[in-house]
């Protein structure tokens, strides 16, 4: 049974135009309204702000939309949108391009600390999780650390090349790491909640394949742009102690990636992110509605989604995470 309860100018949200979220619920929101009706809503378009058309975001956007678009209030519709991802997602929140978005929840977490009038639990509730994306540290071989930073000592003999004992991140404390797109900011949020102090560089283009410090990429695996960066022969993907990571950041998960080197198939222990269907939440709880008729539908039809050839494969791991009633500590909408 379902249990239930991925545009580095985002980073600039400080400087952001409130008037886009003047619609949104004040500390006055609860969350033990009625359980949501179809007669009770208002006809309502929803967009929903996903990812890149290759993406997973926006197939399993179409997902939803296909399994769950009839089940809305009064003949509302759905309308699923490309986007630049978590953080364009955000912002668009805000400026009301979107009414509903996936975000990974460390970046909505993050964003709940540094901006917390813009994002937090009153103005954007949980429809659903999803998915979980995996953390993908790689470090050149042979890699000599910033100079008297941090543990600089530990991360020399980590990797010469041959150690294969899981890292402690606080070995990275006071080190450049590297990273593009949306997982920049997934850096970010990981040295913000685990105080590392990381000096964070955004990669360009040209330079992703080799770029000569250790890397941080979020994403489900296998990721083209971490097998590319391992088939130069010059990194290692690198194995994380969880443990200590969890009790700092708990919305951290647990997981493990397999990629091919050199011939082989080499496995790491790692951690994940969730991304999570979120929605705007308002004062009028006739506005709610329909997303908490998404949210029912998404539970009713979980099984489904998981197992139909034509969905994204990734709805498998969904209904395994909601059978393992893994939450996050956000505010959901009601059943």
């Amino acid at each position: 049974m379902y249990c239930r309860n991925k545009l580095l100018s985002a980073l600039l949200l400080g400087g952001l135009s409130l008037s886009g979220i003047t619609a949104f619920a004040d500390d006055t929101t609860t969350t033990n309204a009625p359980a949501a009706t179809a007669e009770k809503g208002v006809k309502q378009h929803i967009v929903v702000g996903t990812g890149s058309e290759s993406g997973n975001y926006f197939s399993m956007g179409k997902d939803i939309k296909s399994y769950c678009e009839d089940s809305l209030s009064n003949g509302s519709t759905l309308e699923i949108a490309k986007s630049d991802g978590s953080i364009d997602n955000i912002i668009g929140m805000n400026e009301k391009r979107y009414s509903a978005a996936i975000v990974q929840e460390d970046v909505m977490q993050y964003f709940a600390k540094t901006e917390p009038r813009k994002v937090n639990k009153n103005r954007m509730k949980v429809i659903a999780g999803l998915h979980m994306e995996s953390a993908h540290l790689l470090i050149p071989i042979n890699y000599k650390p910033d100079s008297n930073e941090g543990f600089g000592d530990m991360l020399t003999s980590l990797f010469d090349g041959q150690s294969t004992a899981p890292l402690s991140l606080d070995a990275l404390q006071n080190q450049t790491i590297g990273s593009w797109g949306g997982s920049m900011v997934s850096a970010k949020a990981l040295s913000y909640f685990l105080h590392l102090n990381l000096k964070v560089q955004d990669i360009p283009a040209g330079k992703r394949s080799d770029p000569g410090i250790p890397v941080l990429l979020i994403g489900g695996h296998p990721y083209a742009p971490v097998q590319q960066i391992l088939d130069t022969g010059k990194y290692r993907l690198v194995a994380i102690n969880f443990d200590k990571l969890k009790e700092k950041a708990p919305f951290y998960l647990k997981s493990s990636v397999s990629y091919k080197v050199k011939g082989k198939v080499e496995t790491v222990q790692t951690f994940a992110v969730r991304a999570m269907l979120v929605g705007k939440s308002f004062r009028k709880e006739s506005r709610n509605v329909n997303m908490s008729l998404l949210a029912n539908c998404i539970t009713d039809n979980l099984a489904d989604l998981a197992d139909d050839s034509e969905t994204n494969p990734n709805w498998g791991s969904v209904y395994d995470l909601e059978q393992d009633n893994d939450q996050s500590s956000w505010a959901y909408f009601p059943l």
